[in-house]
């Protein structure tokens, strides 16, 4: 093996990646807007609620208690798929009860726990799932259930809002406010959030934070409405109702594993606005509990993530093994050494290395020292991540409780 040479092609390749990961990251902390639950919540809860409206072109409305009578007030509709998610449920739904939003929706997907019974206590409005039919996905289809509750009890409107999330994000109080004065303020037809992480364990913090660290750093969000690829998370996705009609719904994208991200780049290709934006103090979410939790999680939507290429889930693995891990493992390979040069970029990208998923963290709001402490992890985060890939390039893929063929 030629050390040498193999140090020269990793300060390269090392250095381009980090750099261009640089850039992006500044744009987004500079560009990419973060609700902020506080300041919507000082403008009255159901006032900036109302007044939010839905999306392109509408016009201020009463507050719920003040429009009694004004049937042509825009709903806000919080829309819930649940597959036992009994424990989850009770420590999220009193966030949701307390939005404000006209109605709140619950859909027990054939749980085997007491999702409904607690959701029922708690005040929300459940349904119960349907039959998966065949082809669909679970989420898909009980969203496609959620977004037919969402017209009642009243006809619906074009600028009605549907805003689907998943049961395990946290919405602190004015969230749904900062939402929907951010999705009126941007135009979007279709506004994404992408939480705050919370993490409680160390088998938490191992790999679920990269899930930041990969958008950050790899779309200048600001850009999405153009040639960058398209980014949405379905934890938190906020359509007007005739935008989500226009691109056919949960039902286009049926048996979509990463159905979020087909859904935005359906809108986009339909002249739809695109808008991601960050949790900040509004939103948050404990996504997974532990590290292999992560691992199973993640590996559901890593093969779709790469457009059903696992050439190219192998590539972006190998890439992020010689970015991350090599430039730490050269000096202890057998052969010569690298040049002065060679040796100062290899030392530049060590460091940059570490700073990526620290600085990733602050964008996102993680500032407490254990999480600004992940940067550490640097190094070992793509071997800790190769289970995923692993898990990802299997034929089929399981989650809760299903299996599906990826």
């Amino acid at each position: 093996m030629n050390r040498s040479l193999v140090s020269r092609v990793v300060a390269g390749v090392s250095l381009a990646y980090l750099g261009a990961r640089a850039i992006v990251l500044l744009a987004n902390a500079l560009t990419q807007p973060s609700l902020r639950a506080a300041a919507a919540t000082a403008t009255g809860t159901s006032r900036a609620r109302a007044s939010a409206g839905a999306g392109r072109g509408s016009s201020a409305s009463p507050a719920p208690a003040e429009r009694s009578g004004h049937a042509s007030a825009p709903r806000v509709a919080l829309l819930i798929p649940a597959r036992d998610e009994e424990p989850t449920l009770r420590e999220t739904l009193p966030g949701f009860l307390g939005q404000g939003a006209d109605e709140v929706v619950v859909l027990d997907d054939e749980s085997a726990d007491a999702t409904r019974a607690v959701a029922e206590a708690a005040g929300a409005r459940v349904l119960r799932g349907a039959p998966r039919p065949e082809g669909w996905t679970g989420k898909n289809w009980a969203c496609a259930q959620l977004a037919a509750a969402g017209e009642a009890p009243e006809p619906p409107r074009p600028d009605d809002v549907l805003v689907f999330t998943d049961a395990d994000v946290r919405w602190n109080p004015g969230a749904l406010d900062a939402l929907l004065v951010t999705m009126r303020a941007s135009r979007a037809d279709l506004l994404t959030v992408f939480p705050r992480q919370e993490t409680r364990t160390l088998g938490e913090r191992l790999i679920t934070p990269l899930n930041d660290a990969v958008v950050l750093g790899s779309v200048p969000m600001a850009l999405q409405g153009r040639r960058a690829p398209v980014v949405a998370n379905g934890q938190v996705m906020a359509f007007t109702r005739a935008a989500y009609a226009r691109v056919g719904g949960h039902a286009a994208v049926s048996g979509e594993l990463v159905e979020d991200m087909r859904l935005a780049e359906r809108m986009r290709a339909a002249g739809g606005r695109v808008v991601t934006v960050r949790g900040g103090s509004a939103i948050g979410v404990r996504m997974y509990d532990g590290y292999r939790s992560s691992v199973r999680g993640f590996a559901k939507s890593l093969l779709g993530l790469h457009h059903g290429s696992r050439a190219l889930m192998l590539a972006t693995s190998l890439l992020t093994v010689c970015v991350y891990s090599l430039p730490w493992v050269l000096p202890f390979l057998p052969g010569a050494g690298e040049s002065r040069a060679t040796g100062r970029i290899l030392r530049l990208v060590r460091f940059m290395g570490l700073l990526d998923r620290t600085v990733s963290n602050l964008i996102a709001g993680r500032r407490r020292p254990l999480d600004l402490a992940e940067g550490l992890l640097g190094p070992m985060s793509p071997l800790l991540v190769l289970p995923v890939y692993a898990l990802a390039g299997r034929r089929s893929v399981a989650w809760k409780g299903r299996a599906y063929e990826a």
